[in-house]
């Protein structure tokens, strides 16, 4: 396996990619059982855009593994499911190495590369779309250390009612802007994490409670109320007591946590 050396890879990553290889075997699997059954009409195929997609095989300390682009697209291939796969990526040498590994595009099968951010290329690419309300897929944004480009992820859901987002961002980063910007200003109107999950058009977001120093989690927004809930690894509704606990963990500080937990003194 060929690998390109990336400075955001982590001892956090590979474990990133295994929950993101259980989300998107589960999405293939119940939508290709929804594109397969019989119609008057031709589905469009499944979308699947990967904002910030990477090389495809990645490494950290001797180990190999596979990133989110050939996740994605084994999980479409093994249950057969038809599909468009967009890929942005703004460094061209990574943009490149990926286009070296894509699979070859067939009849059932399309893939793009585009070497550029996502927050142009995507966006332009949005602006060519019609609406497509019966389009099921996935758009996964992976910033990491940057906020959840929820501006770029609602142009999408307005675009494609049936297509569900996915995102993975470090809760620290947030918490981090909002310390600097009050130190600097002795304010802060940064947004909290829960401002970007909330501002996100989709009727129900789901949280996984976060990982390591950096508390790295995963959101995803969907329109389908029945979305299965992926308890056994750490995910729950926004809108459920250990949802909005989790969010309190990634909005707060421990210091801050604490001071609601005790509330206000009675005088």
């Amino acid at each position: 396996m060929t690998t390109v050396s990336l400075s955001w890879v982590s001892d956090e990553t590979e474990s990133k990619e295994a929950d993101f290889a259980g989300l998107i075997d589960m999405h293939a699997k119940i939508t290709g059982a929804i594109l397969g059954r019989p119609r008057t009409f031709r589905p469009a195929p499944y979308l699947y855009a990967d904002l910030y997609a990477g090389p495809g095989p990645l490494s950290y300390n001797g180990r190999d593994f596979l990133g989110s682009p050939p996740l994605a697209w084994n999980a479409l291939r093994k249950y057969d499911v038809p599909y468009e796969a967009l890929f942005y990526e703004r460094d061209p040498v990574v943009a490149a190495a990926l286009q070296n590994y894509v699979p070859p595009d067939s009849a059932r099968a399309k893939h793009a590369v585009y070497a550029e951010d996502c927050q142009i290329g995507f966006a332009d690419w949005l602006a060519t779309q019609r609406a497509q309300p019966w389009r099921y897929g996935l758009i996964y944004a992976d910033p990491i250390h940057d906020e959840i480009p929820h501006h770029l992820l609602n142009a999408a859901a307005a675009k494609f009612e049936r297509v569900d987002l996915l995102s993975y961002f470090s809760a620290t980063q947030y918490k981090r802007r909002r310390k600097s910007d009050a130190a600097l200003n002795g304010f802060t109107d940064k947004p909290f994490v829960s401002d970007h999950i909330n501002a996100v058009n989709k009727a129900v977001a789901l949280i996984r409670a976060p990982h390591g120093m950096w508390q790295f989690s995963f959101v995803v927004w969907t329109n389908w109320e029945d979305f299965p809930v992926w308890k056994k690894h750490g995910f729950y509704r926004v809108d459920s007591p250990e949802g909005q606990a989790v969010l309190d963990k990634l909005d707060l500080t421990s210091t801050e946590q604490m001071a609601r937990f005790q509330g206000p003194l009675p005088w």
